[in-house]
């Protein structure tokens, strides 16, 4: 990791994201004061999973990776962190954890900001309060969602996790489909296996490194366990 001591694009990082241009002035200027430009190379672990939180990170450029580990070792992918998106900001009164780790997924430029700027904030702020509700919300949603899943075919797992990366990206997923059975929790194997059922339908197309989307309609039915005899048997 290279890192500086400040940043002169800080100031147009904060305006470009949304929770973060919620800041008062003056706590805008405290989060650049603190604020260092991170480089990370591909595989770089930024923050572990119950260290203790002091940081939270924009990303710039590049990608990163969430994940968390069983007492087991076995590792389960959270989700995936894109350019003007947060991570690591964690809001707990008594000595708040990282809930997971951060991994770059290809080299990275980060923003890192001290978390204590972002709560200080917090009180009397109700237009940042109401950003980190909705925000917090909408993870929370997406957590019961995917504890919900865990009970599905893995068919049903991936449809609704290849959905999921068409929200993130569009309908050109650039992720391999390791990726994806990292998110839908199964073997790459049977990740292979149900992506070429899709294709043979005509919903996916793949290549090398990326997804291709070709019917939504079909993909919401294979994500409902229903639509084509390729969910049934897949």
């Amino acid at each position: 990791m290279n890192a500086g001591p400040s940043i002169a694009g800080a100031n147009d990082a904060i305006r470009a994201n949304e929770i973060l241009s919620s800041l008062r002035v003056s706590s805008k200027q405290k989060l650049v004061a603190g604020a260092t430009l991170q480089e990370w190379e591909r595989g770089a672990v930024i923050c572990h999973q119950d260290a203790a939180a002091v940081r939270f990170w924009l990303v710039l450029r590049g990608e990163v990776k969430l994940v968390k580990y069983a007492s087991n070792g076995a590792a389960l992918l959270i989700d995936l962190v894109l350019p003007n998106e947060l991570f690591g900001a964690v809001y707990c009164r008594d000595k708040p954890v990282y809930p997971c780790s951060a991994v770059t997924m290809k080299p990275s430029e980060l923003v890192a900001f001290r978390l204590k700027d972002l709560v200080a904030d917090l009180q009397g702020n109700p237009s940042l309060q109401s950003k980190l509700l909705a925000d917090t919300c909408c993870q929370l949603c997406h957590a019961q969602q995917m504890r919900g899943l865990w009970l599905e075919e893995a068919r049903v797992r991936i449809a609704h996790m290849l959905l999921y990366l068409h929200e993130k990206f569009g309908r050109l997923i650039p992720q391999t489909r390791a990726t994806l059975a990292e998110l839908a929790g199964t073997t790459v194997e049977t990740a292979l296996r149900i992506t070429k059922a899709l294709t043979r339908s005509g919903i996916l197309a793949t290549s090398r490194g990326r997804m291709e989307i070709l019917s939504l309609a079909g993909l919401r039915a294979c994500a409902q366990g229903s639509g084509s005899a390729l969910c049934a048997k897949s």
